[in-house]
């Protein structure tokens, strides 16, 4: 089984879209999606509920905008305790700039042995479109200090959310940091999920990722100068805590 987790946020614009590529590329598998609706005020979740008809489809609601990071865990933490260790749980954005076709490349590389796939833009003939230089520069820079603080090897993304788990994985991650296995709210917890999860298994990969931000349907909703100081608190916050956690071990 694969379980798709999909936080959404005012995606009404590509939505349909979206959808539409699912049906055609996960098309005689065996998969679920869980739709994460993270308090949108255009049509979201009436796109959606059309859709559910259609596809194997589970929409939960966020009465109010809670952040990235709430959206990936009440997903993720909705299937935790009903999915097996060889099931799939891919996590991707929901607007149009992660292109779905990669669910069966990365469920290929899992069943040949990793345990992570990451969607990189920076493996060779993975790279950005529509993303301006500073904004692209300031990503590479962040990936740059996370490669040198948290050096895993296979990574080159540590920030992208567009990845592939194997079950027993995040079984295994939420045996050991349970509630607490997911804590940021923004963009930051790709990074701290990851970082976490390296903890129980060190077999990661990545395949190219076309990230294709010309057909982003929405405003970006990351707000630049907010998001890097988070990154800074971050890993703070996670060298304390991988501190802690040796020290207790």
């Amino acid at each position: 089984m694969v379980f798709i987790i999909l936080p959404a946020y005012n995606e009404g614009a590509v939505l349909s879209l979206l959808f539409q590529s699912f049906i055609k590329v996960m098309k005689g598998k065996e998969y679920r999606i869980i739709l994460v609706d993270d308090g949108s005020t255009d049509d979201t979740f009436e796109l959606a509920v059309k859709y559910s008809g259609e596809i194997p489809l589970e929409i939960i609601q966020h009465q109010n905008t809670e952040g990235l990071g709430k959206a990936i865990k009440t997903g993720i933490f909705k299937i935790i305790n009903g999915i097996k260790d060889g099931d799939i749980i891919v996590t991707l954005d929901a607007d149009n700039t992660h292109n779905p076709e990669l669910i069966l490349l990365m469920e290929k590389d899992l069943k040949n042995g990793s345990d992570i796939v990451i969607a990189s833009r920076y493996q060779p003939g993975g790279e950005e479109i529509g993303l301006s230089f500073y904004r692209s520069s300031l990503s590479k820079a962040v990936n740059t200090l996370l490669k040198i603080l948290f050096p895993l090897k296979g990574v080159r993304d540590y920030t992208c959310g567009y990845r592939a788990y194997k079950g027993v994985v995040l079984k295994e991650g939420y045996r050991v940091w349970g509630e607490k296995l997911i804590e940021e709210k923004g963009f930051t917890c790709m990074v701290e999920l990851l970082i976490k999860l390296s903890m129980v298994s060190a077999n990661i990969n990545e395949v190219p990722l076309v990230l294709r931000y010309d057909l982003k349907g929405s405003k970006s909703k990351m707000k630049i100068a907010k998001t890097i100081l988070q990154y800074f608190l971050l890993i703070l916050k996670i060298k304390l805590k991988l501190y802690n956690f040796f020290k207790s071990s």
